[in-house]
């Protein structure tokens, strides 16, 4: 089936397009959307093709897509050229770029798999202007989302975030369209519809620990919760409530506080932190924090924040002047008489905070 309709599916294939179709609108997405869809080859990723694809004609939407060619697996080429067959088998155009993973690996001292990332994230962004797109949409599902939020847990992740992954991302251009689904499903329209995929042979391998929490932890909490996945979804869903609760909060009281993005330091009045709760405080230096850094990824050095965050309000809440306090990523933050000045090395680029 090259071309699927909505009316030429199973029920059951039917009915997991039109959840993802009522899905669409919460993520901002209408009539006329412009997407573009990060393609692996995986199965996730070509079903994410497939349903938008299935959709296109049915919501307006403008779809086209991206692969990349990592390198690292010896069969990376023949993958990226198999995604780029099927996209076009289905009418959808899909772009095929090389990554020099292994040199960005060793020029910045990260592993193979963080070096991947930040340059696929990098491409895509590159792709979604040239294409004018609206957003990236990525395949991440709803197993994907209990794995993300078990590893919030093991990082020390604090509320909301540990809620797990957002399903819009406006800030970064990221929609995930298939958050809700089960990865069953989207393998059953694949085959359904004749579309090939790629098993990645590392996805098995227990060495990382997004594996392990897949294929060992996950498993055995199912077991004890047959609910879990329904359980991590409410979950989320209050978290994003408590998400825009706080975002909307913070943003009211940041009014009158001027941040010079090009500055290598940003202060909080202690006049704003007078009479506010601890838990307001602690959001407070975060949101500093995340300014200074150029965003929050929330993959490393979470507890580590954590930890500081707590020791700086303990110095704040005792009237201590003049302490410093050390915080991930070079940053350090000060108590004046006056302010709370948190300053990063104008030579640190880090963006685990």
């Amino acid at each position: 089936m090259s071309s699927p309709d909505i009316h030429n599916l199973s029920p059951a294939s039917a009915r997991l397009c039109l959840s993802v179709e009522r899905f669409l609108p919460s993520l901002g997405l209408g009539k006329g959307a412009r997407l573009l869809a990060a393609v692996s080859g995986g199965a996730d990723s070509m079903a994410l093709v497939l349903i938008l694809r299935i959709l296109a004609p049915r919501m307006g939407l403008r779809v086209s897509a991206l692969t990349v060619d990592h390198g690292i697996l010896p069969e990376a080429g023949s993958v990226a050229a198999m995604a780029v067959r099927q996209c076009a088998a289905l009418g959808v155009g899909c772009a095929l770029k090389k990554a020099d993973v292994s040199g960005l690996a060793d020029r910045e001292r990260l592993g193979l798999e963080e070096a991947g990332r930040k340059l696929r994230y990098r491409l895509l962004e590159e792709e979604r202007v040239a294409e004018k797109a609206d957003y990236v949409a990525l395949g991440h599902h709803n197993a994907d989302l209990a794995e993300d939020v078990l590893m919030r847990f093991t990082r020390g992740a604090g509320w909301p975030a540990l809620g797990g992954m957002q399903a819009r991302n406006a800030q970064r251009r990221l929609v995930r369209p298939l958050l809700f689904i089960k990865p069953q499903p989207l393998r059953a329209i694949l085959r359904e519809c004749r579309i090939d995929w790629f098993e990645d042979p590392s996805n098995s391998d227990l060495r990382f620990k997004r594996n392990r929490m897949r294929h060992t932890i996950l498993p055995a909490l199912r077991k004890e919760n047959p609910s879990l996945d329904h359980a991590v979804a409410r979950l989320w869903q209050f978290a994003q409530t408590d998400r825009d609760y706080w975002e909307k909060t913070l943003d009211a009281l940041l009014k009158k506080v001027q941040w010079n993005a090009d500055a290598p330091e940003v202060a909080l009045p202690k006049g704003l932190l007078r009479g506010l709760h601890a838990a307001v405080r602690l959001r407070l230096y975060h949101k500093a924090l995340s300014f200074l850094a150029g965003g929050d990824n929330g993959k490393r050095g979470t507890q580590a924040r954590g930890g500081t965050l707590l020791a700086l309000d303990a110095a704040y809440a005792e009237g201590r002047v003049n302490a410093r306090v050390q915080l991930p990523g070079g940053v350090e933050a000060r108590l004046d008489r006056d302010t709370v000045v948190f300053r990063r090395s104008v030579h640190v680029r880090d963006s685990s905070l």
